[in-house]
């Protein structure tokens, strides 16, 4: 593959970079024992691939009279806490991915709703850190997934013009956003299947090895 037509790549991390979204929906379940809450594992996989407000929304509904606020911040604490004392296992692909643009000369970054310390964290113990040129996290955006602002942001950091960007997200969000960016918009699904809506903003891959093709279309 020599017809490179694209010179940025923008990842997400949850559940694209590393298999941490599992670790997620554990710290959701646990906060609820917690809180003195009915446990359902099915809880929990409504969330993936939605966006802050509607999880709130959703949690609303299922344990109304809770402080939800509360019950959400801490139950992602939770996760981070989790993900800062391990390594977390990478997904799929991502070695030969992020060795795919380094040989090609194209520009990487991460763009997160996470913090920073757990970014930084995850890349640095899993051996990647080196192969990105800039990070973006949630704190440094006032409008999260699905605007496109986290992604404009990393583009602009890595210098390319992010219709020269692709976006790679396993989740509905962060396909979205990378949409309403004007990025080409790269699924490699996770825990949640495209709807026909998605696949519309989107070109859809089993995996970050095979998703390589995307920078030649």
């Amino acid at each position: 593959m020599t017809d490179i037509k694209f010179k940025g790549a923008i990842f997400d991390q949850d559940g694209l970079l590393f298999d941490t979204e599992k670790i997620y929906q554990r710290a959701w379940l646990d906060m609820a024992r917690e809180y003195g809450l009915e446990m359902d594992v099915r809880f929990p996989q409504q969330f993936c691939g939605k966006p802050q407000s509607l999880i709130a929304k959703i949690v609303e509904s299922v344990y109304p009279g809770i402080d939800v606020p509360s019950y959400c911040r801490q139950s992602v604490e939770r996760a981070w806490r989790i993900q800062l004392e391990g390594t977390p296992e990478a997904k799929p692909g991502l070695r030969e991915m992020l060795e795919f643009c380094r040989g090609h000369g194209i520009r990487t970054a991460v763009a997160s709703s996470s913090t920073s310390r757990v970014v930084e964290h995850n890349l640095s113990s899993a051996g990647v850190r080196g192969y990105f040129d800039a990070i973006v996290c949630g704190e440094e955006v006032v409008n999260g997934k699905p605007a496109p602002d986290i992604f404009l942001l990393a583009a602009r950091k890595i210098g390319v013009d992010p219709r020269r960007c692709c976006v790679f997200e396993d989740a509905v969000s962060g396909i979205t956003g990378a949409f309403r960016a004007g990025c080409r918009a790269v699924m490699v699904p996770d825990m949640v299947a495209p709807t026909p809506e998605v696949e519309g903003m989107c070109v859809v891959y089993p995996d970050l090895s095979q998703a390589t093709a995307a920078f030649s279309l």
